[in-house]
């Protein structure tokens, strides 16, 4: 959904659907009568609370991905991940909000380009539409897992996370990365692991790419290739292909908005 200018509405849950949303553009305040919160760009949103009336109040331009399907078919194409966000189901409401997740988001471009795209196969609709689903409740992590990392060690990990996408067409090498933050090498591949859902090379290159994207917008595909780093630009196609399932030459046409 994509909407020029901000207003605001009020949505009333009169059918018992969950909801899985990703916010591209714009900013929104949302209120309810348990709470209130603020998505920005980047942000998810899962939710299950029928019968609930929610305010809105949107910035725009406004620009965001849902998708919307009951718990008996959720549970059953998601299998033990259901157990993520299964019991706040059963008990009749939950409201899950995150500030952002790069795998999440760029399954929601992939989805929400093949939508735009208007001809696009309905088999891979219906893969981006499941990939988004898994990433989406893949995000939501136990307050176990979220309390799994010291909070010196995790101050320590945002650090190396700064020194990681300091330079995106150089990164330091484990060890240095290591050296510098002042972890040990095991505890750096954990923690990134554990507290940014990627490998340290995984986030890296994710971050890459989604610069490349912007680049795409003003550059072309060979100056893009040589500003982060790649002395090949097969191999950077490569790597945008991985990530976004289109070739840099048709972002450059606009295929990713």
């Amino acid at each position: 959904m994509s909407l020029p200018s901000a207003f605001e509405a009020t949505a009333y849950n009169d059918r018992p659907f969950i909801h899985f949303s990703c916010l591209f553009q714009g900013m929104v305040d949302v209120t309810f009568g348990g709470g209130a919160f603020r998505l920005e760009p980047g942000a998810l949103l899962t939710s299950y609370a029928p019968e609930e009336r929610f305010h809105l109040s949107f910035s725009g331009p406004y620009r965001t991905i849902e998708l919307m399907v009951t718990p008996e078919t959720l549970a059953a194409l998601a299998g033990p991940q259901y157990d993520r966000i299964g019991d706040d189901i059963h008990r009749g409401f939950c409201v899950h909000h995150k500030a952002n997740d790069r795998r999440v988001r760029d399954a929601a471009a992939r989805l929400a380009w093949l939508m735009d795209e208007g001809q696009a196969p309905p088999l891979l609709i219906h893969a981006a539409t499941l990939e988004f689903l898994a990433w989406h409740l893949a995000s939501y992590r136990s307050a176990e897992d979220g309390e799994a990392v010291p909070l010196r060690e995790r101050k320590l990990l945002l650090a190396a996370r700064e020194r990681l996408l300091q330079d995106l067409s150089a990164p330091p090498t484990i060890a240095e990365l290591a050296r510098e933050t002042g972890l040990n090498q095991l505890k750096l591949k954990r923690g990134f692991k554990t507290v940014f859902g990627h490998s340290v090379y995984g986030l890296f290159q994710r971050e890459r790419m989604d610069r490349a994207r912007l680049l795409l917008q003003h550059h072309g595909v060979t100056e893009t290739a040589m500003m982060l780093g790649y002395s090949n630009v097969s191999h950077f196609g490569a790597a945008f292909r991985k990530q976004f399932g289109i070739l840099p030459r048709e972002a450059r046409r606009g295929a990713l908005g």
